[in-house]
């Protein structure tokens, strides 16, 4: 299957070919302000529509286990921000609890109450911190929670793909849908230039719009809110007509 992404040689020269603009050979070496503007636009509608939305091809899984009197653990190195309510202890089969604010975690540290089973966790200092810390001997817990990376180029690394947040080469192969990164850079390039705005703004606004809301699909939605405990409980139990009395 054909890869649905373009490298950035592509991409940038379907830009200047939509802009009026010379094609380009190479994104290396060009040395001219307005080569060196789009290639520097580029990479900054890159790195900004990564912010902008939870895009499924950046989700990935964090699995660690918990270390003896260790309560901090660094953050994945292409770590961009998490996916909410996926952090999971698996080893007891419940959510961990957070994040919780400093005053929350001041609590907690300082106030005199009893270990606890469940876990609690922040986010502080590039590094997930989690009360209470395990102590020597205990069992060690397997953490797991999704985050949305923030590496959104694949360039060639002495044979070896590897993720980046920057293109550096013609053949980076940039993980987002090509007229997405080429309406964005276009609208840049006209609020850059001074340009009525309008007419660029409307057409990323459509594509983005349009992309978002078909990015993962969509859920059955629901009038009523509602929360289901992953323990047994009367919804465990399939509708129907059950005799809950003993027989005669």
């Amino acid at each position: 299957m054909a890869s649905p992404y373009w490298n950035a040689l592509k991409l940038l020269n379907q830009v200047a070919g939509e802009l009026g603009l010379p094609q380009y050979t190479t994104v290396t070496g060009i040395s001219d302000v307005q080569s060196v503007q789009l290639l520097a636009l580029l990479n900054s509608a890159g790195n900004e529509l990564q912010l902008y939305y939870p895009w499924e091809q950046f989700a990935k899984e964090w699995n660690f286990m918990t270390v003896a009197n260790q309560g901090s653990f660094p953050l994945p190195d292409d770590w961009g921000y998490f996916t909410d309510q996926t952090q999971w202890d698996r080893t007891n089969h419940w959510p961990l609890l957070g994040p919780k604010s400093a005053q929350e975690w001041a609590w907690l540290k300082g106030a005199l109450i009893a270990p606890m089973p469940r876990t609690r966790y922040r986010v502080q200092d590039n590094e997930f911190k989690i009360y209470p810390v395990p102590t020597t001997g205990s069992t060690p817990y397997n953490f797991v929670m999704e985050y949305i990376r923030k590496t959104w180029v694949v360039t060639d690394v002495a044979g070896v793909p590897t993720e980046t947040d920057m293109i550096t080469k013609d053949g980076d192969v940039l993980e987002y849908n090509p007229w997405l990164l080429n309406k964005y850079v276009k609208l840049k390039f006209y609020e850059l230039k001074g340009f009525d705005t309008t007419g660029v703004q409307s057409d990323f606004m459509r594509v983005f719009n349009s992309l978002t809301g078909k990015d993962v699909g969509a859920p059955v939605l629901s009038l009523v809110r509602s929360s289901i405990s992953p323990y047994l409980g009367p919804w465990s139990v399939p509708d129907g007509s059950w005799n809950v009395f003993p027989g005669p």
